[in-house]
């Protein structure tokens, strides 16, 4: 599916090849605007709304995700700068980054893109009664879920390529290898540590 079918969505950020590097940059948009146009500040980046993210490739969506993690938009996706080689990433985390790494050296323009529901007062019951909540908010699950359904029915029950869990398919086998590598290193160098400590 192309990013200009979809009508709730808007752009958050370009992904940037750094030379030399596997770390990749986000450049985040300093101009945000949401679909209808409307002018949004720089905080819906941090905000904790529930939000969906989509990764699209030269126009295509390759990706659906979301979160609901402090730290917003930009902390949900910040997993993805480097896939968290330096720890002990999930094969989920460390796959995506592998699939955004390598399609940008085939020289693929990638982008995310967003879409949220805003907060809202209501009234939440607590052990007494009723409690006014003024900043209440959904569960992204629900966006997710109504996205995932129209990109189905739009495209004949077909998934986004990078929805790997979803479609029930297995990762890729060099992704499966290269993430069984990290976790091995990150354990040796926690044995390292720990040896360490312990002589001290």
């Amino acid at each position: 599916m192309h990013i200009n079918d979809v009508k709730t969505a808007f752009k958050i950020a370009d992904v940037e090849f750094v030379k030399g590097s596997t770390r990749l940059n986000f450049n985040y948009i300093k101009n945000i605007k949401d679909e209808n146009g409307k002018q949004l500040p720089q905080t819906i980046l941090t905000d904790n709304v529930a939000r969906v993210y989509l990764i699209v490739v030269d126009g295509e969506i390759k990706k659906i995700g979301g979160s609901q993690a402090e730290g917003g938009i930009k902390n949900t996706l910040s997993i993805y700068r480097d896939g968290g080689t330096k720890g002990r990433p999930s094969i989920r985390s460390f796959g995506i980054w592998y699939f955004l790494y390598h399609t940008i050296l085939s020289g693929a323009k990638i982008e995310f893109y967003m879409i949220f529901q805003e907060n809202f007062p209501t009234k939440i019951k607590g052990l007494f009664g009723l409690k006014e909540i003024p900043n209440a908010y959904i569960s992204y699950k629900l966006i997710e879920q109504c996205c995932i359904e129209d990109y189905l029915q739009a495209e004949n029950n077909n998934f986004p390529d990078w929805n790997v869990q979803e479609q029930g398919i297995d990762w890729p086998l060099e992704i499966k290898n290269e993430h069984v590598e990290i976790l091995k290193n990150s354990t040796t160098k926690e044995k390292v540590a720990q040896r360490g400590e312990a002589k001290q």
